[in-house]
C-alpha cells in the first residue's frame, strides 16, 4: 500500500473530482484555483495530476507521483528531477489513432492533390488541369516509421493496409507485428535511404535534438515525403528547407516546427511542397476522458501498491 494524503488535479472536472474521491473518501485534493490562491499548497502535495512546470515540481518537495495528462515530457526531466524519488507517467498511447489518421490526412491531400482540387471546388469551376497527372501511389511505396511506439505501431498497421511495405527504426530494434524490417540507430541512413515516405514521431529528448540534420537530409531517397507530428526541435529546420528548395526532399508535411508557433515571415511558409498544421493532431473529442481513465486507474494501482502504467523512463526522457 502507498499512501496519498493530497492531491493536486489541474482539471476543473467535478466528475473525475468525484471519482477520485471514490477510491480514496480521505484524499484531499487541491484544484488549480486553489493552487493559484496558494502557491504555497504545493509544498504539501503528495501527488499530482496535470501539468506541472519544472519550477512547480521544484517547489513540491513532497510529490512522489505526477500523472502527466499528455504523452511528452517535453524538457520536464531535469537532472533535478532525475535525481528525486518521483515517479513520473503519461498518457501514452491515447493519441495513436488521431495522429495516425492526421498523418495519413496530410500525406492523402498531398498524394491526391486534394488541397488543390479543393482550391478550385471553392470558385465553383471544373478544372482537373495538372492533378490527374501528378498523383502518387502508396500502394507499393515503402513507410518509415521514425520512432515505433504506439504511434507508429498503428501507423504501421495503417499503412499495411495500404499495402505499403513497412520498415521502422527503434532504439531497441524489438520487432513489431506491423513492420516488415526493423532499424536500430546505427542503421539510421540505411533507414532514411530505403523510405519513400518517413512518419517522424520522435519525442523531445536530449538524444533527439537535431536527429533529423544535412547529413540525414542527404542520405533519404530523392523526393522523398517527411512527415512530423512528434516535435518540431527533432528536425534541423535550416536543412529541411535547403533539401526542400534542392529538391531532394519532395514536400515535407508538418504539425510540429521549429520554431513553434512558426512566426509570421518565416521562409518555412513560403517554402516548396510545405503543408503546415498548427500542432493540433493528437486532438479528438474523447483526449480528457481518456486521460482521465488512465490517471485513475493509475491512481487505483498506486494506493493499491501495484505496477503503474506507462512509467517514463527519467533517463531516456519518454
Amino acid at each position: 500500500m502507498r499512501e496519498i494524503q493530497t492531491i493536486f488535479i489541474g482539471s476543473g472536472d467535478p466528475g473525475l473530482i468525484e471519482r477520485t474521491q471514490t477510491l480514496s473518501p480521505t484524499l484531499q485534493i487541491i484544484s488549480s484555483r486553489q493552487l493559484k490562491e496558494n502557491p504555497e499548497a504545493l509544498s504539501t502535495i503528495d501527488a499530482a495530476y496535470g501539468w506541472l512546470g519544472k519550477d512547480e515540481v521544484a517547489q513540491a518537495t513532497s510529490l512522489r507521483w505526477l500523472q502527466l495528462a499528455s504523452a511528452g515530457v517535453n524538457g520536464l526531466i531535469t537532472p533535478e528531477i532525475k535525481a528525486r524519488d518521483l515517479i513520473i507517467t503519461n498518457a501514452r498511447g491515447i493519441h495513436a489513432e488521431p495522429i495516425t489518421e492526421h498523418m495519413f490526412g496530410m500525406l492523402l491531400m498531398f498524394t491526391r492533390r486534394l488541397g488543390e482540387a479543393w482550391d478550385r471546388h471553392k470558385i465553383g469551376k471544373w478544372n482537373g488541369e495538372g492533378l490527374g497527372d501528378r498523383v502518387l501511389l502508396l500502394a507499393g511505396k515503402t513507410l518509415g516509421i521514425l520512432g515505433v511506439g504506439a504511434i507508429g505501431g498503428q501507423s504501421a498497421k495503417v499503412g499495411k493496409a495500404f499495402d505499403m511495405h513497412v520498415v521502422g527504426l527503434r532504439r531497441t530494434g524489438e520487432p513489431h507485428e506491423y513492420v516488415d524490417r526493423m532499424y536500430t540507430l546505427d542503421q539510421t541512413h540505411e533507414f532514411l535511404a530505403a523510405s519513400d515516405i518517413i512518419m517522424n514521431i520522435l519525442p523531445k529528448t536530449e538524444k533527439t535534438m537535431g536527429f533529423l540534420g544535412p547529413q540525414e537530409f542527404e542520405a533519404m531517397k530523392p523526393g522523398a515525403i517527411l512527415i512530423n507530428t512528434g516535435r518540431g526541435s527533432t528536425v534541423d529546420t535550416d536543412a529541411m528547407i535547403a533539401a526542400l528548395h534542392s529538391g531532394k526532399l519532395g514536400a515535407a508535411l508538418l504539425d510540429v516546427t521549429a520554431p513553434e508557433p512558426l512566426p509570421e515571415g518565416h521562409p518555412l511558409w513560403t517554402a516548396p511542397n510545405v503543408f503546415i498544421t498548427p500542432h493540433y493532431s493528437g486532438a479528438h473529442p474523447e483526449y480528457d476522458e481518456r486521460a482521465d481513465k488512465i490517471f485513475l486507474e493509475n491512481l487505483r494501482r498506486y494506493l493499491a501498491g501495484e505496477v503503474l502504467m506507462n512509467v517514463v523512463d527519467k533517463e531516456e526522457g519518454y
